[in-house]
């Protein structure tokens, strides 16, 4: 049995189709029920293959996974960290976990979350293992890589791969070769609105992901719903790096980007 751990976004619904055409048992525990629950339950018949758990206590889903004879584990979806700072409670599991790191990163919980399933028998699937469809070869999808654009995305990059290496984020905005803000635990959207502020119109955004990232867990994800609150002219570019990032409803992704006038580059 296999247990999707969805957060938001479109990609649960994306993995949990994937399950459903290979005929692979599954259940999906919903982080966020409020979000993504009536997406969920469009494409799954059965009413207790979807388990809503808001309050996010670790111990409590190992049970659940446990009761359910669970072999394989999918983390996928987007999770809002200041969200879930809110909402976690500090039960027997997280307590466990904290107190055996020596530093609390994302990674450095997630690798701990993952050992600790693995004693109990529960392996991880990786992200791109069932979506890998969703990965895009290096190119432009669409627009025009202008050599001013190529040395802001040359400088994003390697803001990138840095804040990604040392745990920080994944996302960095840069204007005129010029970083202009850089992600941390305000999330992607916070960091993006704050470039915006910054840099006023004309920015380049930059996703980039751990260089030993594990594919189990938190790929950086891009799709239409990443350019919603964007007006013509306010980005000029995205880039990310082709290996690490999943394209959610690539199409979609791609005609809302000409429309907004946005260069398309997987690096």
């Amino acid at each position: 049995m296999i247990a999707v751990i969805a957060g938001t976004g479109t990609l649960p619904v994306e993995a949990c189709k994937r399950l459903l055409s290979q005929a692979k048992p599954f259940f999906v525990v919903s982080l966020f029920p409020e979000e993504n629950g009536g997406a969920l339950k469009t494409i799954i018949d059965r009413a207790d293959s979807i388990v809503a758990q808001p309050y996010y206590r670790p111990g409590d889903i190992l049970r659940l996974l446990q009761e359910r004879q669970t072999t394989q584990v999918l983390f996928i979806g987007k999770v809002d960290k200041n969200n879930l700072l809110k909402h976690l409670k500090l039960d027997w599991l997280a307590l466990k976990i904290l107190g055996s790191l020596v530093t609390r990163g994302d990674k450095d919980i997630m690798e701990a979350l993952l050992k600790e399933l693995e004693q109990h028998g529960i392996k991880t699937l990786r992200q791109d293992e069932v979506l890998d469809g969703l990965l895009v070869k290096p190119g432009i999808l669409c627009g025009e890589l202008t050599p001013t654009l190529q040395a802001s995305i040359n400088v994003g990059m390697k803001t990138a791969l840095t804040i990604s290496d040392a745990d920080i984020g994944q996302t960095v905005v840069v204007k005129d070769a010029m970083v202009l803000a850089v992600e941390a635990i305000e999330g992607t959207d916070a960091c993006i609105q704050r470039g915006l502020a910054l840099g006023k119109d004309g920015i380049v955004i930059c996703k980039a992901a751990h260089r030993q990232h594990n594919a189990s867990y938190d790929l950086p994800t891009l799709g239409p719903k990443s350019l919603e609150t964007f007006t013509p002219g306010q980005v000029t570019a995205i880039a990310w790096l082709s290996s690490h990032t999943l394209i959610a409803q690539r199409e979609t992704f791609v005609q809302q980007a000409q429309k907004l006038g946005i260069t398309l580059v997987s690096v």
